[in-house]
């Protein structure tokens, strides 16, 4: 019996140092973020960063994005769409975090599983407390669209979303603990100069890079 004990006490005190090294990498690579060149003079465009607890999205003016490759929205002359990744299961059987399965979290992390694009219509944004803004160039802000599109596939399947004006599309990528849904979010803002940290897993890797 002592020898199960101490057997699962070492198997316990591994895991924690594995999730301290996780965190305390993910920490050290906000010191260390890849710079942007400056667009100060050029950042007339706004784009809007929402976040939660554990994820992030990259939200459009919906009268900067074009509809033909969303007709689910097609109806729609004002407001805000929002473009996030994640995992397909999880996305899929958990309309709410506290729904989340244990079996779910741990396969999403430790196995490679397919992944979703989540597109959502937000009519007011001004709602919304979790929000930064982020100020771009023209060009930039069309190099972030481009980045965002390429995660989707050409031939997309439609799934149902959580409620009448949000859907899913089926994504490039495979979620895990190392390429995150704020992995997706980080990646796609750094391909767009933003100053960003080489990797961010977490929400507060990112909108820690913000004022």
């Amino acid at each position: 019996m002592k020898k199960i004990l101490k057997y699962l006490f070492f198997l316990m005190a591994f895991a924690l140092l594995i999730v301290a090294f996780y965190f305390s990498i993910a920490y050290g690579f906000t010191f260390f973020p890849k710079k942007s060149i400056s667009h100060q003079n050029k950042a007339k465009e706004t784009v809007h960063i929402f976040y939660s607890n554990i994820h992030s999205d990259i939200v459009f003016n919906i009268k900067d994005i074009n509809l033909s490759n969303f007709p689910q929205f097609k109806e729609k002359k004002n407001g805000y769409l929002a473009f996030g990744w994640g995992d397909k299961e999880t996305y899929l059987t958990t309309p709410y975090i506290e729904d989340i399965k244990i079996s779910t979290s741990l396969k999403a992390l430790f196995i490679n599983t397919p992944s979703l694009m989540h597109v959502s219509y937000i009519p007011f944004i001004s709602r919304y407390k979790n929000i930064k803004i982020l100020k771009l160039s023209k060009r930039q802000k069309e190099h972030l669209k481009e980045s965002i599109m390429q995660s989707f596939w050409s031939q997309k399947k439609v799934y149902k979303g959580y409620g009448r004006e949000d859907f899913f599309y089926t994504a490039k990528g495979q979620y895990n603990f190392i390429n995150t849904c704020n992995t997706w979010t980080g990646d796609r803002l750094r391909e767009s100069n933003v100053t960003m940290p080489y990797w961010t897993p977490f929400v507060w890797s990112i909108t820690n890079s913000f004022p």
